[in-house]
Order: structure tokens, then C-alpha cells, then sequence
């Protein structure tokens, strides 16, 4: 990113909208041009801090602990934020915002908890948006709970890929629910061999 210092206007346009009442920025550390290539470049976040006085908030490539403690020094950012890291593990920014406030590292919760919360969020995806684009819109969000459940279950990569796909398919939410259940029992059985 540095190559592309002299063009990126974020400190201009953070100031600008400071003097229009903003009272919060987030800044990605990465530019427009980039899209999802590359890394984020948190020092650059650092010059939009210099240039207002409200707080403001770095993102961009914080998937850890290490990450957002990292982000925040080089940025001199305010606080962090947490956006795809947090895909299939929502426990995440909690997990991190506690860090960040003690130092204490959490694993990851239990395949049991993230059971729970992952069918919790089906439930209420369906509830909220109906059953045709309740099904569409929660396929991504079980399918990165299977990612992260099969890295907690350590479980091969052909396992999750044939769970993902009866998960993924199934077009009943009963079916889908059931599949699930199936999933987790077969990662917590893998994670406990």
C-alpha cells in the first residue's frame, strides 16, 4: 500500500467529515483498488488519526489477538474492528474486546456452544426474514459454522466438504436442522478420537 501513499485521501475525507458532525470513523487499512488482495496496512490508519480528534476505529485483517493488538500499535487507533474474521465465529470480537480489556487469551467455545449459537442464529434468520430468504441468506452464515467447527473438531477436509454439502443443499429447515446436529456430532466424536 505504501506505493499508493500519495493517493489515498481517507485523512482528508475523515477530516471533512469530522467538521461535518461525524463522531466516529472506522478506517479499513486497505484501499479501494486493493478490494481483497493483499493486507491491510494498518499504519496507514494512523495518519487518519492524526488528522481529527474524534476516535476512530481500525479494520482490515484482524483474526486474532496478536492481530488487534498489533492493528491498534501500528495505527494508534482508538479500537478495533472485527468484520470476516468473525464469519463462522462470532465469539470473536467478544472474545478479543476481553483480550484487549485483560490479556486473557479464551479458546474458542466448546463444538456444544457453537452448536447452540449457530442453530439459535438459523432459528433466527428464518424467523426474521421468512423461510424462502431465511434458507438463502443463512446457507453462507452454516457453512462458515462448519469451517470453524471443523477447525475446532480438527476434522479432515473431506468430511467438512461432504457435510458443507448436504448441510448447504438441504431445502427443508427440518432437514437442514437434522444435518447439522448430524455435523457437530460427527466433529465432537472426531475431536474427542
Amino acid at each position: 500500500m505504501n506505493h499508493l501513499i500519495h493517493t489515498i485521501n481517507a485523512p482528508a475525507l475523515a477530516s471533512r467529515a469530522e467538521k461535518a458532525g461525524i463522531k466516529l470513523i472506522t478506517v479499513h487499512g486497505r484501499t479501494r483498488c486493493q478490494f481483497y488482495d493483499g493486507s491491510a496496512d494498518w499504519r496507514a490508519v494512523r495518519a487518519v488519526k492524526q488528522a481529527v480528534s474524534i476516535p476512530v476505529v481500525v479494520n482490515g485483517d484482524i483474526r486474532s489477538f496478536a492481530d488487534a493488538t498489533r492493528a491498534l500499535a501500528a495505527s494508534g487507533a482508538d479500537a478495533i474492528m472485527i468484520g470476516r474474521a468473525a464469519q463462522g465465529r462470532p465469539w470473536l470480537p467478544g472474545q478479543v474486546a476481553r483480550f484487549l480489556a485483560t490479556g486473557s487469551c479464551e479458546r474458542a467455545p466448546t463444538l456444544t456452544e457453537q452448536f447452540r449459537l449457530v442453530t439459535t442464529l438459523y432459528e433466527e434468520m428464518l424467523s426474521h426474514h421468512g423461510l424462502g430468504i431465511g434458507r438463502r441468506h443463512a446457507r453462507k452464515h452454516l457453512g462458515w459454522a462448519l469451517d470453524s467447527a471443523a477447525v475446532t473438531a480438527g476434522a479432515p477436509v473431506e468430511i467438512l466438504k461432504a457435510h458443507r454439502s448436504r448441510v448447504l443443499t438441504a431445502e427443508a429447515p427440518e432437514q437442514a436442522r437434522q444435518l447439522l446436529a448430524e455435523a457437530y456430532d460427527d466433529f465432537a466424536w472426531r475431536a474427542a478420537a
